[in-house]
């Protein structure tokens, strides 16, 4: 049996013209992406190496250091 909140949204979604229904689709496939912790996947190595290498000294040379003025 479904739920009473998956028919409501199954029959607003029919109802809907078909471009709409498409990007409800796509909407709910990235909830699901999102879910799965997929979503960041194809960012997987789009930082070159050596930029990481600078953020992290960044990070390094700069979190050592409190600014009690700056909050």
């Amino acid at each position: 049996m479904a739920h009473p909140k998956s028919d409501d949204l199954a029959a607003r979604i029919r109802r809907l013209p078909q471009t709409e229904q498409r990007r409800a689709l796509a909407y709910v496939e990235s909830l699901e992406c999102a879910a799965r912790g997929t979503a960041l996947l194809p960012l997987v190595n789009s930082i070159p190496a050596e930029d990481l290498d600078a953020i992290a000294a960044a990070i390094e040379a700069d979190c050592e250091r409190v600014d009690a003025a700056d909050w």
